[in-house]
């Protein structure tokens, strides 16, 4: 069994030396006071270590079992199911299990989950592979590859499902490779920004590849909660009967007004240690359809209302905070309901973005300095995991542990897929001065992904409305949008 924290951290020692190196000596991204490396970075590292350690800066390092030649460019396993096409699936269709559950659909459900979703990683792996040689030999996204491949691997291995006690070790499995996994999504927005420094990809190509890779990601977590929902309630209430418009455990009914208050009651506070006058913070107000409810993960909710209302109140107190000492302008909320949709006006009065900077808030390339500043924020994220704990066998074999017993399997079945770990919620409990900038690309594409909308519109020296338009899902549960693999 191989641990690879320490390496990892040496490694990245190196990599930031390499990076530095890199940047000095270029004319286009000279090291600055911005960068997000300290300059005394080196100090718990002796040159020495750092030295041995330089050779993994090539496109194989030494300590893996994965990134090397053979595994990219001779690895027939994952060539044939790259071939493979995904099932295309619609939330309806994942859903209508629930309806009214049977063994035989949870053991249906289960082999679809453990079929699907090594297709869908194979075809993300050879995304990997075939980016330019800048690109993947990026820490963050190697990262990504060997994270990806682990669980490829993993997947493949598992047979097929015959009983509902295989079904609860089957569902043991991928709750724990859920959890193992959830630093991907820092790793992939950390690897666009050290992208964008040292500029290795057009930004209109870094945005494409950001919005499949995080798409992907998407689907295939929504089709393993699913599953994990449905079995939980299985085991709890076998054959019980659900409403028609039934959805799944992991889909809410989300009161709008809610929402917004809960959402907005973390802003102010992540703001209240560098505004200490939090009484004088802008004022929520919500008017409309004050009654609208719809059907939604609130995880992905959350963050997007967060991230939204996150840039209206820090936008208003930048403008206002100095100029009075009266309460600030409110961010004022608007609710439009509709039987297929719900949409949300966010106006505020934060002064209003230059038209020629509107269009660049949805993307994930950043100039280099902004970039170098996002990434120093990232590394300070209270309990944000950087590093993982992935554990495989000297032949390179994936290695999943699960702490329960075979005689607690299904009793320990609750409390084992119950509550996933979020990169989200570390996120959005952020202090407020780590600013990211890449909250509104990934509301874009969280919003798009489930057929929403959202853009904005600016009032230069006034300020913002956003506009937020979410489909109910019970209405447009019949499209297929969980083939986004």
């Amino acid at each position: 069994m191989i641990n690879r924290s320490t390496k990892l951290s040496t490694r990245r020692a190196a990599y930031n030396a390499g990076l530095i190196l890199a940047c000095r000596y270029s004319t286009n991204t000279p090291i600055t006071h911005h960068s997000y490396i300290h300059g005394d970075f080196m100090s718990s590292y002796s040159k020495e270590e750092i030295a041995k350690h330089l050779k993994n800066l090539g496109p194989f390092p030494t300590y893996s079992n994965i990134l090397n030649p053979q595994h990219f460019y001779q690895n027939q396993v994952l060539l044939e199911y790259s071939k493979k096409l995904p099932h295309p699936v619609s939330l309806r269709q994942l859903a209508g299990y629930g309806n009214t559950l049977t063994k035989q659909k949870i053991i249906n459900s289960a082999n679809f989950v453990r079929i699907e979703i090594p297709i869908r990683l194979a075809m993300r792996i050879r995304d990997l592979q075939t980016l330019p040689f800048g690109v993947v030999n990026n820490f963050h996204l190697a990262q990504i590859y060997e994270s990806y491949y682990h669980s490829f691997n993993a997947f493949r291995k598992i047979s097929k499902i015959e009983t509902i006690e295989q079904n609860n070790r089957f569902c043991e499995t991928v709750s724990k490779l859920l959890d193992d996994h959830v630093f991907n999504l820092s790793h992939l927005m950390m690897g666009a920004l050290e992208v964008s420094i040292a500029q290795s990809l057009p930004q209109e190509d870094l945005d494409k590849f950001m919005s499949v890779m995080l798409r992907s990601r998407i689907s295939r977590r929504v089709i393993a909660e699913e599953h994990l929902s449905l079995s939980e309630n299985y085991n709890k209430n076998p054959y019980d009967k659900k409403p028609p418009h039934y959805l799944g455990e992991i889909f809410n009914q989300c009161n709008a007004v809610d929402h917004f208050n809960i959402v907005a009651n973390m802003v102010k506070s992540s703001m209240a240690p560098s505004f200490p006058e939090i009484e004088r913070l802008p004022d929520l107000e919500i008017d409309g359809d004050l009654d609208a409810t719809f059907q939604f993960m609130v995880p992905h909710l959350h963050y997007m209302l967060h991230e939204i209302l996150r840039n209206s109140f820090e936008a208003t107190i930048k403008t206002h905070s100095k100029k009075t000492s009266k309460i600030l302008p409110p961010v004022k909320v608007t609710i439009v309901n509709s039987d297929k949709h719900v949409l949300f006006r966010i106006s505020d009065q934060g002064g209003g973005i230059a038209h020629d900077k509107l269009k660049k808030i949805w993307s994930f390339g950043k100039s280099p300095d902004q970039a170098r500043k996002s990434l120093a924020n990232f590394h300070t994220i209270p309990g944000l995991q950087l590093y993982s704990n992935l554990k495989v066998t000297a032949a390179g074999s994936s290695i999943v542990t699960t702490e329960a017993t075979d005689a607690l399997h299904a009793s320990s079945l609750s409390e084992q897929t119950g509550r996933k770990k979020s990169t989200l919620e570390h996120f959005m409990a952020r202090p407020y001065e780590l600013f990211l900038g890449m909250g509104l690309p990934m509301c874009h594409v969280y919003v798009d992904y489930w057929n929403g909308e959202l853009s904005m519109n600016s009032l230069e020296g006034y300020g913002c409305d956003t506009s937020l338009t979410l489909s109910k899902l019970g209405y447009h549960s019949t499209q297929t949008q969980l083939d986004r693999a």
